[in-house]
């Protein structure tokens, strides 16, 4: 299983809003060439400039409600069968 598709497995047991999950949705759905990973407790996410400038942010609420749960489901399913088709 990827890792793409162990985190759609992971939202769609989500009954609640999660921080973790919300990071890791985030970073999934960055474009490509941004630089962005999880803080050291996996709760902000952190990006870096191409200069090696680095801000730390909150993560979008992806999980807080069962409506984002609804819409992030749909754009992780969509990026994997993008990622399914290419490979």
């Amino acid at each position: 299983m990827s890792n793409l598709s162990s985190l759609i497995a992971r939202l769609e047991k989500a009954t609640s809003g999660s921080n973790e999950l919300d990071v890791a949705i985030e970073i999934a759905l960055s474009r490509p060439g941004v630089s962005v990973r999880p803080n050291a407790s996996g709760t902000k996410l952190i990006y870096a400039t191409r200069s090696g400038k680095e801000s730390t942010h909150w993560a979008g609420d992806h999980t807080l409600t069962p409506e984002r749960r609804a819409k992030s489901l749909s754009l992780l399913r969509a990026l994997d069968q993008k990622g399914s088709s290419n490979g």
